[in-house]
């Protein structure tokens, strides 16, 4: 029997455990996949009842470029019972009056023009709070102003959230990108989302899974104002997010589906915009924990570089064995990942290596940019690191998850 070298030993080590990784990620994958459903398989028969009064916020601010197909999109939707609240929170470059113009053109869109922010809040969150106050529908959808919406969306997520008794419910986008590299980087940073949001839980009370898009965030009024509203969100930059947690922990019914490309947003335009674009808000994700950040820096550069690297370099038959599983399985279930929520051809899973190891690097690179410059400038504002960790929502301080009415 060949002697085993502590060298060989690390190797097989590090190959199974990426293995190990991998397959996991593919499991949850399946379990994603199979209990995710797609809104045009879903029928959008009227709710018993009939359709509730729903009202969509879109906080605009300098969207002067993507805001007017946006909400036409949102004007053209077949909801019978629709009012749009855009919300132009101190725009610079037209955005106001662009919604001005499109008021007077369609019914059903009221524009409200902010000119003060008040402290202590970030801009989209006080808008977000602002527009719903403005609003009178029974559900509301929180969304962006540069998320285009194919006809039907709203219809079929109004009638699955009321057919499964949600009370929040979020419609994965279409994340539109036009080149490899670009589906590549926004397929890795998707996949580990999804790995943390655990989709396939939410049906589990208890399991603490909670999910939340800033694209397409759909709630309760009544679920909404009993978990504080945006008011308890005043300073989080990943208020999208944490809404999400906030409307779990407070035992709303949470359900996720996949918009199936009827909900569609350009996240940045590039690769390297995309992982600027992350830079900006990935500290706030982690709470501004440094600890954090490096550990999960350090677990996706693991899981993106060693599959390669011992599938070409391992010593040991053994490991270069495991190298080469768990490297078909990563581009597998990256690829998969790209087809289904960006589009692509599945050989963007060919390029987890290198847009693994970008994404890694955007966790220290947000916490060493967010340190020196002392906060965050967001939207043309600047708010201070002392301010938003001291606002900052964090999960551990929430109570339990209180049990919800799944049927």
């Amino acid at each position: 029997m060949p002697e085993v070298t502590l060298s060989t030993a690390l190797w097989l080590a590090a190959a199974a455990a990426a293995a190990m990784g991998w397959c996991w990620f593919a499991w949850q994958g399946l379990r994603t996949r199979r209990q995710l459903a797609r809104l045009p398989e879903e029928d959008a028969d009227p709710p018993a009842g009939g359709w509730p009064r729903l009202s969509v916020v879109v906080p605009c601010r300098d969207e002067a470029r993507h805001v007017e197909a946006a909400v036409r999109s949102l004007l053209a939707q077949d909801y019978p019972e629709l009012e749009v609240v855009a919300v132009d929170d101190r725009s610079g470059d037209g955005t106001g009056e662009i919604l001005d113009r499109l008021a007077r053109e369609a019914q059903g869109l009221a524009v409200l023009h902010l000119s003060a922010l008040p402290e202590g809040w970030l801009g989209k969150n006080h808008a977000c709070q602002a527009g719903a106050a403005r609003s009178g529908g029974r559900w509301l959808l929180f969304t962006d102003g540069d998320v285009v919406y194919a006809q039907g969306a709203l219809r079929r997520a109004v009638a699955y959230a009321e057919r499964h008794r949600l009370g929040h419910l979020v419609a994965l986008p279409r994340l539109l990108a036009r080149g490899m590299w670009e589906r590549g980087f926004v397929a890795a940073f998707a996949t580990m989302a999804l790995a943390a949001f655990r989709p396939w839980e939410l049906r589990r009370p208890g399991s603490g899974a909670f999910i939340g898009v800033g694209a397409f965030n759909l709630v309760r009024r009544d679920a909404w104002l009993g978990a504080g509203g945006h008011e308890r969100l005043r300073l989080e930059v990943v208020d999208d997010v944490k809404l999400g947690a906030l409307l779990r922990r407070s035992g709303v019914p949470q359900g996720a589906v996949d918009s199936g490309g009827l909900v569609a947003v350009r996240w940045q335009v590039g690769f390297f915009p995309s992982v600027l674009g992350l830079v900006k808000n990935a500290f706030a994700a982690m709470e501004y924990r440094w600890g954090l950040a490096l550990r999960l820096s350090a677990a996706v550069a693991f899981l993106s570089a060693v599959p390669l690297v011992t599938a070409l370099l391992a010593p040991a038959p053994a490991a270069r064995a495991l190298g080469l599983l768990a490297l078909a399985v990563s581009a597998g279930v990256h690829g998969t990942v790209a087809r289904r929520l960006g589009g692509g051809t599945g050989l963007e899973g060919l390029l987890l290596p290198v847009c693994g190891l970008a994404l890694a690097a955007v966790f220290p690179l947000s916490a060493v940019a967010t340190t020196a410059r002392g906060g965050v400038r967001w939207r043309g504002t600047f708010y201070p690191l002392a301010t938003l960790r001291a606002g900052c929502l964090r999960l551990g301080d929430l109570p339990p998850e209180r049990a919800a009415g799944w049927e």
